[in-house]
């Protein structure tokens, strides 16, 4: 090193340790202590010094600060993609935006544990930090693609070295679709993060993505007991394997959940031991629930999908959302009941029995799902398109009941998505509901900006993914819960969308953030249709 970088790199230290030894005060306090499909930057976790070092490179610190700034509460953070992003970077600031790396490269994360639908190792080894010890990863068989031998280095050698790898055996057409992160950190804390894509390098940077993260929670032997960590430990549990009871449950249960309380783990499992997927988020929001509400609203309610499953029956045409999971929560269809059997089951009504229904009891189904056109018009066409899935022209049927009848389908405004990233539709899964005062002008730019509850997950609209109320999935999925029953007084969940508002624009706080627009405009009837990759094919 040559005296003048030397010189430089000694003031830069000097300066750092200097206000290291500051503590910050609020305005009224005396002291404040500075305390995340089935169907590349270094980065520090959070030190305990917000010491901005001007000398580092701006990547890590702009990886510092997005770790930093979502440490009070779990926040929602779009996935950067190094090909939308790589010209025009993301216009609302790198406060909105997460990386892989900010998430596994800390030099202070010493065990990961990662559930997953795939992993590409290439890519996703790449991403962490060379002191990290041990990485954990459960995985179906068959979906772990490993290094190519021209692409093996001396880092990916050592890193093979640190996998623990749970494989899970799956029947055919279910997956293991889970997609789930828990970090260990060095000095007893840890972080949970639920990304939207899996594991591979054209899946985390074709469609869109986004990624729950936890505040940090704390190692300790004094906890809180919460539902969220009872619900986790639950679906651990349900797998029934030695290594995940003794390496991830167990590490899991020293974690005190206390920054949760306020929140639902929900998840599906095909154990016959647990109640899962559908039935018991019924009956999640049936518990938290504060009443019945006034006649005098419209209910919304609003399932945000990469895909869309067949029909429930084979005789009739009957989707998921309409017929079954809507209805269910809306209280037309009446609260399951158990047969003699002990076998809990519904009768779902027919499609012009729920029209009829939905127009007297001001019910508003809306699904979000990409049309032909908007990969079209997005920046890589067609390229991010194989994440989307509605196989309808084996029953076209089908199709039309929901597009002509229903008119369910909803896409992005076209007017407000963002330069870089256009109409390039979202991989996440959001199932969200609210109410609109029905005797007044209804502005639909407020239509899903409070919510009674919004759930993300990795749950597509399936039966797979869901089961029935009579069915199991089968599928591993999770997700979280947001309900104003868990909230103080009659405060409601705000929603923002990534395409519109700057984080905390507009309101004090944020507890969910979409990365479609809000609002979604309906399908323009006389050329819009749900895209569909086999008839892209045929095309």
């Amino acid at each position: 090193m040559s005296g003048a970088k030397r010189k430089r790199s000694e003031v830069a230290e000097k300066v750092a340790q200097r206000w290291k030894s500051f503590k910050y005060c609020a305005e009224n306090e005396e002291k404040t202590m500075d305390n995340d499909n089935n169907d590349n930057d270094d980065c520090v976790i959070i030190s305990e010094s917000k010491v901005t070092n001007l000398t580092e490179p701006e990547q890590v610190r702009e990886a510092k600060k997005e770790v930093d700034g979502s440490t009070d509460g779990a926040v929602f953070k779009l996935v950067r993609s190094d090909i939308y992003e790589r010209e025009a970077p993301f216009v609302r600031g790198a406060d909105d935006v997460i990386t892989m790396k900010n998430i596994f490269c800390g030099e202070r994360l010493k065990k990961s544990i990662l559930f997953s639908f795939q992993y590409e190792l290439d890519f996703l080894l790449r991403q962490f930090h060379q002191n990290i010890e041990n990485i954990i990863i459960v995985g179906q068989k068959g979906t772990i693609v490993p290094i190519k031998a021209r692409s093996m280095d001396a880092a990916l050698a050592e890193s093979l070295h640190k996998i623990k790898l749970i494989e899970i055996t799956m029947p055919p057409y279910a997956s293991h679709h889970t997609k789930l992160i828990l970090n260990f950190y060095d000095n007893g804390e840890c972080r949970i993060f639920l990304p939207s894509n899996n594991f591979t390098a054209m899946e985390t940077n074709l469609p869109q993505q986004v990624c729950w993260c936890s505040p940090v929670l704390q190692v300790e032997k004094e906890q809180t007991p919460v539902p969220f960590k009872r619900s986790l430990i639950e679906y651990l549990k349900s797998y029934h394997v030695r290594d995940i009871d003794e390496l991830i449950t167990k590490s899991v249960e020293t974690v005190n959940f206390a920054p949760l309380g306020h929140l639902e783990f929900i998840y599906s499992t095909p154990s016959k031991f647990h109640n899962s997927g559908l039935f018991s988020f019924y009956d999640k929001l049936e518990e938290l629930s504060t009443g019945t509400g006034s006649s005098d609203v419209t209910k919304h309610y609003l399932c945000q999908t990469s895909s869309i499953g067949a029909s429930l029956s084979r005789a009739r045409d009957e989707n998921l959302w309409t017929h079954l999971m809507t209805p269910l929560f809306a209280g037309i269809i009446p609260a399951p009941v158990e047969d003699t059997l002990g076998r809990k089951k519904v009768n779902i009504p027919t499609t012009d029995s729920l029209l009829v229904d939905y127009a007297q009891r001001k019910i508003k189904p809306y699904i979000v799902f990409p049309t032909e056109q908007e990969f079209v018009t997005s920046p890589l066409r067609r390229a991010s398109s194989g994440w989307f899935h509605f196989q309808y022209l084996q029953k076209k049927s089908y199709y039309e009941m929901l597009r002509n009848q229903f008119r369910v389908f909803y896409k992005e405004d076209p007017a407000t998505v963002t330069r870089a990233r256009g109409t390039t539709p979202a991989h996440s899964k959001f199932y969200m509901h609210c109410t609109t005062k029905s005797t007044e002008p209804c502005d639909a730019s407020q239509i899903f900006h409070d919510l009674e509850w919004c759930l993300y997950t990795s749950a597509n609209l399936s039966q797979t993914a869901w089961g029935t109320i009579s069915k199991k999935p089968r599928n591993y999925e999770v997700g979280v819960l947001y309900h104003s029953g868990r909230l103080p007084g009659t405060r409601k969940i705000t929603c923002r969308s990534f395409t519109r508002d700057q984080a905390g624009s507009g309101s004090a706080r944020t507890d969910v953030a979409v990365p479609f627009t809000l609002p979604v405009v309906p399908y323009d009837a006389a050329k819009d249709e749900c895209f569909c990759f086999a008839r892209h094919n045929n095309e």
